[in-house]
């Protein structure tokens, strides 16, 4: 309901209207400066709603209150609304699930991904904050505290993307520090491989599971001499592999185009999995994507390799780097943007330097399994 004009004093009078001049364009939107119980106080319209603020001023002190009048012209300006900094972080998931489904353009698992985020991690520390009080040096304290438990950059890194997109929401001007220096840069879930490191994982990764072992093999070792990803290899059909032993398919994650090839060494995988006659354009038959990826993990550790299964797409951009592939070839083939500056992150030297291509690179390594 807009003001009444009883002890209202409106933006539009000389003094507040000649302040709010210097301070900036003048708005459509009406703002009001009035008295209520001897204190003066703002009403303004903000999206198209009224709402009111506090001038923190006495009756007497109404040039204190016209300052204060111009600093909220000024937050106003900036698309910031004093009420909305005051708005809790444990307050704000659902506006923020119905912007991530709309604007945000997120799917259903980044939102899932994202709730864990904030229930696990965000809310333990900021939700009893306002948006206001969440600061760059709070925000700093955040990363050194999870560093200090030892999460990597790229958890620390999710877990903040969730809190300045909240914040963004109620506060346009909100930004986060700019971090220079992390203490752990995930060697652990990357790792730098060797032809070595590989066929020991893959020993190893046999054992892993009385039922699955074999199968789980067969997916670390085709992820190993192609490039795919975990779930890429996992849903890849018969269909996808064309006759000249090429793979062309939608990258799960991006749904960039992937060109990548099959050598020898990966068609005798491909070959050596009996065609399901109920289902013949079929390769894999896994429990779940999780339950791989846990099982190649785990392997990692328990054979002393730094590792994990997102190594093997580095292991693969490094091999064909040493064997002149171009960077923008090796893009396509990891599944990369064109021009994405992403495939540095996984082009690692190593020391065996092999002939150009798949073929050379993988089918003439004699490093055996263990």
């Amino acid at each position: 309901m807009k003001p009444q004009h009883n002890t209202v004093i409106q933006s539009r009078s000389s003094k507040i209207l000649a302040l709010a001049k210097s301070l900036g364009p003048e708005k459509e939107d009406p703002m009001q400066m009035r008295l209520k119980k001897d204190r003066w106080y703002a009403a303004f319209s903000f999206k198209g709603k009224w709402q009111g603020q506090s001038l923190q001023a006495y009756k007497h002190e109404s040039k204190l209150a016209i300052i204060n009048l111009g600093k909220l012209f000024l937050q106003l300006e900036r698309g910031e609304c004093p009420t909305d900094l005051k708005r809790r972080v444990k307050d704000t998931w659902k506006a923020y699930e119905e912007w991530a489904g709309k604007e945000g353009e997120k799917s259903k698992s980044a939102i899932k991904d994202s709730l864990g985020r904030f229930n696990k991690r965000i809310m333990p520390v900021f939700g009893d904050l306002s948006i206001g009080e969440v600061t760059q040096a709070l925000l700093k304290q955040y990363k050194a505290d999870r560093e200090d438990a030892g999460a990597t950059k790229s958890t620390i890194t999710k877990e903040l993307r969730v809190v300045k997109e909240i914040c963004l929401l109620y506060n346009p001007a909100f930004k986060l520090p700019a971090f220079k220096k992390w203490a752990n840069l995930g060697k652990r879930e990357v790792g730098v491989l060797d032809h070595a490191d590989v066929y020991k994982v893959s020993g190893l990764i046999l054992k892993s599971s009385e039922e699955f072992g074999e199968t789980y093999q067969q997916i670390f070792l085709l992820m190993a001499y192609t490039g795919l990803s975990i779930k890429d290899a996992i849903s890849l059909k018969r269909s996808q592999i064309d006759k000249d032993n090429f793979i062309q398919k939608k990258r799960a994650k991006s749904g960039e185009d992937i060109l990548t090839f099959l050598c020898d060494k990966a068609r005798n995988i491909i070959d050596s999995i009996p065609i399901d006659i109920k289902n013949p354009d079929h390769i894999f038959s896994v429990p779940n994507n999780k339950a791989v990826a846990t099982a190649i993990n785990r392997t990692f550790k328990n054979a002393g390799v730094v590792g994990s299964s997102k190594s093997l797409r580095h292991y693969v951009g490094s091999v064909l780097l040493d064997e002149r592939v171009p960077e923008k070839v090796i893009g396509l083939i990891l599944g990369h943007a064109p021009g994405s500056k992403i495939t540095g992150r996984y082009l690692h030297p190593v020391k065996e330097t092999i002939k150009l291509g798949f073929q050379a690179a993988f089918d003439k390594v004699q490093v055996e399994a263990i």
